[in-house]
């Protein structure tokens, strides 16, 4: 092999090094949206702070202000206390999610759909007087800027940019231009007599609104600790 080959050859090992690190960096991203989504459902805001930089540039950017800085985090997120309320839920799914490296290695964009549904109890975020739970819901768009700090990958940016909302009984559309049209009822049908299945439910009740969080398999991606959803659940 004459040095032209051999530097032909070491240059394709290389662009393979490249492209197997920029797998890594974008699973390792897709992996701390989809947490910051999980996180968000029950509002554990120790969670959804230590997702993002410490940088001063740090943004989130929503429809009613933008929260800049490295306390940004905590001045949005840590300013509404749920613990002592089950019935609050703000889940929005990350979905449809797009991430591309930037040339430096060490930045990154995201854009992701968030679709999901919210019950927010009256005072739960700081809203005085009133009663009982508001339901809706909702669908957007996050616009997403990433950093590695240490080698780790954490949230720079974020933007949320609403496209729909509304409440299963009036939905989303104007009403003079809704549809007079009834849905068709859904045929259900039940399990045969001889399924078994191997085991039973699962004795926990999760569902809304026991405020129950089913525990995370993964540790922080951000910090490695163990969540708190157990201090959740007692």
């Amino acid at each position: 092999m004459n040095i032209e080959e051999l530097e032909a050859k070491v240059e394709e090992l290389e662009l393979k090094v490249e492209y197997l690190q920029r797998l890594q960096d974008i699973e390792e991203i897709k992996k701390l949206q989809y947490a910051y989504g999980y996180y968000l459902m029950n509002w554990l805001h120790e969670e959804l702070i230590d997702c993002f930089s410490t940088s001063p540039n740090t943004t989130l950017e929503w429809p009613q202000g933008t929260f800049i800085g490295a306390d940004g985090p905590r001045r949005f997120f840590g300013n509404i206390n749920t613990e002592n309320d089950p019935e609050f839920m703000h889940q929005m799914m990350q979905i449809s999610g797009i991430v591309d490296i930037e040339p430096d290695g060490d930045t990154a964009k995201g854009r992701w759909w968030g679709f999901g549904a919210m019950a927010i109890p009256a005072g739960s975020m700081e809203v005085p007087g009133g009663e009982g739970v508001g339901q809706s819901i909702g669908c957007g768009i996050y616009e997403m800027v990433y950093i590695r700090e240490n080698g780790v990958w954490k949230i720079l940016k974020i933007k949320w940019v609403p496209v729909y909302s509304g409440t299963l009984e009036e939905g989303w559309v104007k009403p003079e231009r809704r549809s007079k049209a009834k849905s068709a009822p859904i045929n259900s049908r039940g399990f045969p007599e001889d399924w078994h299945p191997d085991r039973g439910p699962d004795p926990v009740d999760y569902s809304y609104p026991s405020g129950r969080i089913l525990p995370f398999h993964y540790p922080h991606p951000v910090t490695g600790k163990k969540t708190t959803e157990e201090k959740r659940n007692v």
